[in-house]
Parts: structure tokens; sequence; C-alpha cells
């Protein structure tokens, strides 16, 4: 979908876009004053440019200030050496406009263009793509409505049009369609630039995993009540984590027969297989014949070098000799997940990346950005000054859609991240026929997601419109404790919502 050249309604900074702010070794605090109906809307937006909310005493490094007549927008941004840029009163008609100029102010301030996204700060950019076409906007019109009304770049407003446009005939007349997850948040490692709350499968005691079975059990089985007597169809499932497979065999069998009933129908099943140091033959041989039919093996990268710097256990042999195992147990679908921007990596590393998938031929490929997140070891670790810059991420993801695109991968899902350097995204790459639904469904949001195991979210939507949410506690041993009442809740959100709704 192309789309004839236009200029922009937006203003557009002259500055390199690939310029971003360094993520700081300090919090960065805005305050804000003015009418109620703005904060929440205004929190959001500095929350995606890396601010939090101070109390009103500290010295924050943005100030604004909304005056309810008119209303108009008034910002101050702190800059190096306690230098200040003020901007405004500019009146605004509506919370577009205000989002629009806040924006541009910011970039303003640090010179810079804060990316080629335009005003658009969301992670599930293709959402609101859907939304307008929901609302009777012709796709072939989408690019220019994105470039002129959002200031999105022309080959990005293509990107999101294309992208959606795959995704459509899952995120429509889904009635009582649902998804379902299953969240294990164990591993063998922490891996450096990873942030999630997993266990070490080796420093917790035996009969804390046993009653972390047990429960996954029973809320899986609960779920599968729930599903038969509200009439809810199961069209995908997805286990991941965590490592799934960082279990022993004999306990992952047991969360893996709870949840076979849920693919009995036919749904499209996805384990998160991981890493080649807990994927062992063994398990891999009991996935595919409890039925699971895709798998995702995660190398991130084929550099020995790198994957020791982020503490993965494992060789690039060993990534090479999973492939094989997975191939000859004839699943349908191998994912392999690889990062760009790691500490120490070059373009060469990502054009052998390249060669590796062009080899093997894994039937989706998921390209992730490195984000720099606080709670991951690497945002204060010393291999955090090996970080590629911006233009170089820049150089190897261009290299990924030329190799990709050249094997005929297209992109059908795409997100972004709080951290994530300049105008990049996640990327989720398929072969013809071969696109995963689960990442679809839980993407967009417009489908009913069942959540199993500890931090996972059930999201109830009715009709592409997200209606209640239910989230279980991160902590394994509060999830244990809390699911009865979690199980009541759910049963009743659950209830409420269907009541009347037809297939």
């Amino acid at each position: 979908m192309k789309h004839a050249k236009r200029s922009a309604r937006l203003p557009v900074l002259t500055a390199d876009c690939r310029k971003i702010l360094p993520v700081p070794d300090r919090r960065r605090v805005y305050t804000y004053a003015g009418p109620d109906e703005y904060r929440a809307f205004v929190g959001q937006i500095l929350a995606c440019l890396g601010y939090s909310r101070a109390a009103d005493t500290e010295a924050a490094d943005v100030c604004v200030r909304i005056n309810a007549d008119g209303p108009a927008l008034m910002c101050r941004f702190m800059r190096d050496a306690g230098a200040e840029r003020s901007f405004g009163p500019e009146r605004f008609a509506h919370k577009g406009r205000l989002k629009e100029l806040l924006l541009v102010m910011y970039g303003k301030a640090f010179d810079i263009m804060p990316s080629q996204w335009g005003v658009l700060t969301g992670v599930r950019p293709t959402k609101l793509v859907h939304r307008l076409w929901d609302n009777g906007l012709r796709p072939e019109a989408t690019p220019g409505y994105l470039h002129d009304r959002y200031g999105v770049a022309e080959d990005l407003a293509n990107l999101l049009a294309d992208v959606a446009a795959r995704q459509r005939p899952y995120v429509i007349g889904q009635g009582k369609g649902a998804a379902l997850y299953v969240g294990i948040p164990y591993c063998a490692s922490h891996c450096l630039y990873c942030s999630f709350p997993s266990r070490l499968i080796g420093n917790e005691r035996k009969g804390n995993l046993q009653d972390f079975v047990r429960a996954v059990v029973a809320d899986a089985r609960d779920a599968y009540v729930l599903c038969r007597d509200i009439g809810l169809r199961i069209t995908s499932v997805y286990v991941g984590g965590g490592t799934p497979t960082a279990l022993p065999a004999a306990l992952l069998a047991r969360i893996i027969d709870a949840v076979r009933p849920f693919a009995a129908g036919g749904a499209e099943w996805t384990v998160e297989a991981g890493r080649p140091d807990t994927a062992t033959a063994e398990k891999l041989t009991l996935l595919r014949q409890a039925g699971v039919t895709r798998v995702s093996i995660n190398p991130q990268t084929m550099q020995r070098h790198i994957l020791e710097k982020l503490s993965r256990r494992h060789g690039v042999k060993d990534i090479y000799a999973m492939f094989d195992t997975c191939r000859a147990l004839d699943y349908d679908v191998i994912n392999m997940d690889f990062i760009a921007g790691l500490p120490g990596q070059t373009e060469a590393d990502m054009a052998e990346n390249m060669d590796a998938v062009c080899q093997l031929c894994p039937e989706n490929v998921t390209i992730h950005t490195l984000a720099l997140k606080k709670g991951a070891p690497l945002f204060r670790h010393s291999l955090r000054d090996e970080i590629p810059a911006a233009h170089l991420v820049e150089a190897m993801l261009n290299e990924v859609r030329r190799r990709l695109a050249e094997k005929e991968y297209v992109p059908y899902y795409l997100y972004r991240q709080t951290y994530m350097a300049a105008s990049f995204a996640n990327i989720g790459y398929a072969l013809p026929g071969k696109i995963c639904a689960y990442n679809i469904e839980m993407m967009e949001e417009r489908q009913t997601v069942l959540g199993i195991g500890p931090g996972s979210a059930t999201k109830f939507i009715v009709a592409g419109r997200e209606m209640k949410k239910l989230y279980m506690p991160k902590d394994i041993g509060q999830y244990v404790a809390a699911l009865p009442e979690r199980l009541v809740r759910r049963r009743s959100l659950c209830a409420s919502i269907y009541e009347g709704v037809d297939e």
C-alpha cells in the first residue's frame, strides 16, 4: 500500500530523528497543575517520554500547566546545567491537539524530533488503524490519514496499514472466540537485558514448585469449566514465561495435561520452549505428543561471545541442535526470536543472524529491539556502555527487513516499548500462511484473552471493545494464596459480560 508524498499538518522539527535522549541515571519527574480532566492524560504522555509524577515540593524536570480558560497549555522544561525553555500558552480544542502540542513543545525544548511515529505514543499503534477502519476510513486512504493527522512518517504509515490488513481477518467477527495464555515465571538464569520478575528454577524449593503447579492446574481447570459454561471458544493457546521448559519434565507435563483440553477443538497451540539449555529432547517430545503445534526457539543472537555476556547458558551449536530436534518432531511452525541492539553487537553480527534464518527457514521470526528497562541488570551494568548507537541499530533493522523480504517473510504484528531507542518497534514476521493468531489476538485487544498463572491478565472483550480486566498477582506465593478469590471474581466478571451475547 503506497501513498503519494504530502506535507504533514503537524510542525516537523528538522533535527536528526535518530537522536534520542539518553535514559537518565536518575528519575525524571514532572508536575501538573490544571483541571483534573487532563491530569491522567498528560501523565500518560509524559510516562511514554520517561517521566514520573513528582510531589509539588520536588524540583521538577517538566512543569505542565493547563489554564481552564481556553483551555491553554503552558510547559517549562529543564535542560542541562540548569537551563530551561518555556512554551505557551497555546490553546487547544480537544485532547488530540493537547497531545500534539505537548510533544511538539518537548521536541523543541530538547532540539529533537520525538520520532517518525509523530504524536503516536501507544505500544499498540495498529489498534488505531483498526479503529479507524471500524469508523469507515478506507484502507487505501489510511497511510495518508496517518501521515496528515498524526504526523507519522510515510514509510511507517504504509507499514502500519499493511500489518493491519493482514490482521483484519483475525480481529473481526470473533463473537465468543477467546485466546488462552498460561504464564510460567521460571527461568534457568536471568538474562542481562530482562526485567521480567521470574524465579530461578535452581533456587526454588521442591515444595514451592509443587504448590505452584497445583495452583496453575486448578486455575486451568476452572477456566475450562468457565469456557464450557459460558460457551467461549478457545481459538489459540500460548504457554509462555519466563521459560516454561525450565520446569522439570514431570511438572511441565502436569500443566500441559491441564491445558490440553483447551486445544482439543483444533486451536492453535504454541509453547515458548525458549533456550536450548532447558528445552531437552524429552520435553520437546512431551509437548509434541500432547498436541502442541507451534514452538518458539529464542536464541536472541548467534554469537557465542554475546550470549556469554548476556548470561545465557547455551552455545550456538545448541541452537542448531534444538532446531533440528523440533523439525524431526514435525512441529507445524517454529518461531525464532532475535534482539537488535545488544551490547557489543555489530551490523555483521545481525547479518550472521539472518544467515542462520535463511539457512533454517523457521516459519516465524520475531525481531525485538533492545529496550533498556530499569528493572534489568543491564540498566546499571558496565556493558550498558557497549550498547550500539541508534543509527547502527537502524542499519541492522534495515538489513533484517531486506533479508526477510527476500525470503518472502511478511510483517504481521508489531508493538513498541518504553525506553526503546528512536523510532523502533518489535516486529513479528511470518511466511505466507504461517501467521500466529495468538500474537494478533493478544496485541490488538479485540478478543477476550483468558490468563492463567502468576502475572497473567484476563481481558474480557466483546465486539472489539475492552470491557473488564482481571490480573493475577506476579509473586508466586501471592498468586497461590489469592487464587480462590480470583477465580470467583473471574467467573463473576465473565458471566456479567457475556450475558445475552451470541456466538
